[in-house]
């Protein structure tokens, strides 16, 4: 599951966060004259290693076999566009090819998207529709102003056609996810240490291609899903998270009277 691969798969990446571990603390020292009464409590039996002889190439291909499990999930980060912007993503996506979320562009807004099997809505915010109507050179100020009062906080249902061209099939089905997720060479790939985040066990697998180290989250318990990717060095630096796995995406349609109708648009 290397960088490549989910950059072509999700689009997205945040800026990696770091993530630090306190060290365990050791007993306390009592009084000079105190006596050192040892504990007759047994220890905690250390629970089994649910990856236990597995090479981080393995960890990485259950976490992968997992995730083209799932029948949904929500992605969030920040994800170059292959243009030298970078997009803020937020999606909840299924095998259905149906979606909900926002996708926050560099100076150009942020647009709002339902998607289910048989319609697309979307919604712009105003610095999303005043960077699109500054693209219509045939409309003059006067114009453009107009256009922005009819469509401010408006949703408005798009045909199939400018759905595909705003929408990356990757960015909204779940399917299309995980049929581009590949295996990691076992001569790349490492297990590395253990860590706890939100009282979570999570195995750590890094996987080296040049100057980019990806790093891969998988937790230890239930299915092994992969909950972040985290990409250091060359030109992907950033990370994926993932949650609600197989919790329904809700693609109730907006309310009728928050619906644009595309033709006043052309009055």
């Amino acid at each position: 599951m290397n960088h490549r691969t989910m950059r072509r798969a999700s689009a997205a990446a945040l800026i990696a966060a770091t993530v630090t571990s306190a060290a365990a603390c050791g007993p306390t020292g009592g009084d000079a004259g105190a006596q050192n009464t040892p504990s007759t409590s047994p220890s905690p039996a250390k629970p089994k290693d649910a990856f236990e002889g597995l090479t981080g190439a393995q960890i990485s291909d259950k976490a992968k076999t997992a995730l083209k499990s799932a029948t949904s999930l929500r992605v969030t980060g920040d994800a170059p566009d292959g243009e030298g912007r970078t997009l803020v993503i937020d999606m909840a996506m299924d095998t259905a090819g149906s979606c909900r979320g926002t996708i926050t562009q560099p100076d150009a807004g942020v647009i709002e998207i339902i998607k289910n099997r048989s319609s697309v809505f979307m919604k712009g915010d105003e610095a999303f529709w005043r960077a699109s109507i500054a693209s219509d050179k045939n409309l003059n100020a006067k114009q453009a102003d107009a256009v922005l009062e009819i469509v401010k906080g408006r949703w408005m249902k798009v045909d199939k056609k400018t759905a595909r061209a705003m929408i990356r099939k990757d960015m909204c089905d779940l399917s299309a996810v995980a049929d581009e997720l590949k295996g990691d060479s076992p001569t790349t790939t490492s297990r590395g240490a253990d860590i706890t985040r939100a009282g979570q066990a999570l195995a750590v697998v890094y996987d080296r291609d040049g100057d980019s180290v990806t790093t891969v989250h998988v937790t230890k318990t239930g299915k092994p899903y992969p909950v972040e990717i985290i990409n250091t060095g060359g030109t992907d630096a950033g990370s994926l998270k993932f949650t609600d796995f197989d919790k329904p995406v809700d693609t109730t349609p907006p309310p009728a009277d928050q619906i644009l109708d595309p033709r006043k648009l052309n009055r």
